[in-house]
């Protein structure tokens, strides 16, 4: 892939910090045009960065409520119905946004767990790293794509004791980049933990359309192949709690 076309395309603020294998995929699928690029781009990132969270300036409170898929959360009440009981040392939030942010609330409910970030955004990687240093949190955002499987299998098999994985929004989002990978994704990364949680959208971002979500495709999927602990509707998301069927 031409590394100036990949140069132009991080030109502007909210891609510049993406890996580069974020946009030469964008660009392999607009056939190297710049502003469809950027436009399939904008979709799964840009539509979330404000130019608050960007900059991380002010509260953490703040920022959840700047970033366009947590703002709608009632952390505090959300982490409380997916709580899948006590004894987790390890959660790994996979294509994290700003849940970083959330640690607060996350510790109120799973108490003094480690805590790892994966998130394709430079600047909410480096902002969050800042949060979690000022307040001594035992806690890391690491700069990464998704699609790198390999990479996150390593970053759960580093991860101490028993873990469990957050995939927020995640799943449409690698389903549009390739058919079916998120299947292999979350079948692999099951092998490295006990509990995935997984939340699809069932509003636009905006609030203003409702989305009819059977979503039989990955729910077949996943009762096939898991145990469904906990399917339910929260503030514009359907959350699902799996655990692995031999445990």
């Amino acid at each position: 892939m031409d590394r100036e076309l990949i140069s132009e395309i991080k030109k502007k603020k909210e891609f510049s910090e993406l890996p580069n294998s974020i946009v030469e995929r964008a660009a392999e699928m607009a056939k190297g045009d710049v502003k469809e690029s950027r436009a399939l781009l904008r979709k799964y990132f840009g539509v979330f960065l404000t130019n608050k969270v960007l900059k991380g300036k002010g509260t953490y409170d703040d920022l959840l409520k700047a970033h366009m898929s947590s703002k709608k959360r009632d952390y505090g009440k959300f982490y409380r119905e997916i709580y899948p009981g006590p004894g987790f040392s390890s959660i790994v939030d996979l294509g994290a946004g700003a849940n970083g942010y959330s640690y607060p609330f996350l510790r109120e409910v799973f108490g003094d767990v480690n805590y790892f970030a994966v998130e394709a955004s430079g600047q909410l990687v480096g902002n969050m790293n800042k949060f979690f240093d000022e307040n001594h949190y035992s806690a890391r955002a690491i700069h990464r794509d998704l699609m790198d499987l390999d990479f996150v299998k390593s970053v759960l098999e580093k991860a101490s004791g028993k873990k469990i994985v957050f995939m927020f929004q995640v799943v449409d989002a690698l389903e549009n980049l390739e058919r079916d990978f998120s299947k292999k994704f979350i079948l692999d990364i099951s092998k490295e933990c006990e509990k995935i949680v997984l939340t699809l959208p069932t509003e636009s971002l905006g609030g203003r359309k409702k989305f009819v979500v059977q979503r039989r495709w990955i729910m077949d999927f996943l009762e096939e192949n898991f145990l469904i602990e906990k399917d339910f509707r929260m503030n514009g998301e359907r959350i699902v709690v799996i655990g692995n069927k031999n445990n």
